[in-house]
């Protein structure tokens, strides 16, 4: 990790939670790294080292109970308000390159959050439905819709929206900020349908299909694509 060592480490505190972030560079164009589940910042490692050479100063974050923040759980709206309490704090950042339910929650950040000053938006292989992750559930650990009920009532009370709200095609719908979007033709995690629809919705943007990337995208080809895209 001795990546990780060589950025400015420093930990913000939101509501209960100690979010670790990264700075590396001082460059004069300020970019934010978000990952995905199951992630942390150092994912991003090759891609800092690109953008160090660009005149970046590249920021990331580790989402609640992912990397060295704190935390027993993740979700969308939580993630976007992570971002925001971030992004808040460093107004100068005009990009986001972010992956999997990070693109998710970007998504969703952009559509219920106005004030910032992000001019370039990359999301690379992210769900597109809350509520594919409850027919994921029922399917794989078998439970009765009884069961699905509950979970679905708990969701609710947690998030203050039914799963069906949580769309990135209908948060798309009105951001016109310019977006490229990365999906892989085989990601076994999120289909890149969701991708293709958020394309269609989402005015500013454009989408690449890869092939045999699957849902990591790591890729030198990938690196300088999102590098191109956000100088």
């Amino acid at each position: 990790m001795q990546f990780l060592e060589k950025g400015i480490s420093d930990v913000i505190e939101y509501e209960s939670y100690k979010i670790q972030t990264y700075k590396w560079g001082n460059g004069s164009k300020k970019i934010l790294l978000v990952h995905g589940w199951a992630s942390h910042s150092f994912r991003w490692k090759k891609y800092v080292e690109q953008l160090l050479h660009q005149d970046f100063t590249v920021y990331a974050l580790d989402a609640p109970a992912h990397g060295l923040s704190s935390g027993k759980m993740i979700h969308v709206v939580l993630y976007a308000q992570v971002i925001d309490m971030f992004l808040q704090r460093k107004p100068d950042v005009t990009a986001i390159v972010s992956h999997s339910i990070g693109g998710f929650a970007t998504a969703y950040y952009l559509d219920h959050y106005k004030s910032h000053n992000i001019e370039k938006v990359i999301i690379m292989g992210a769900p597109g439905e809350a509520s594919d992750f409850f027919d994921f559930y029922k399917k794989t650990l078998g439970l009765s819709s009884k069961a699905l009920e509950i979970i679905i009532k708990e969701f609710q009370l947690q998030l203050g929206q039914l799963p069906s709200y949580f769309s990135t095609a209908k948060f798309a719908e009105h951001l016109t900020i310019p977006a490229l979007i990365i999906h892989d033709k085989g990601d076994e995690a999120t289909h890149h349908y969701y991708s293709i629809r958020l394309n269609k919705h989402w005015k500013n943007s454009q989408l690449v299909l890869t092939e045999g990337l699957g849902h990591d995208l790591k890729s030198k080809e990938i690196i300088q694509m999102v590098v191109n895209f956000v100088n």
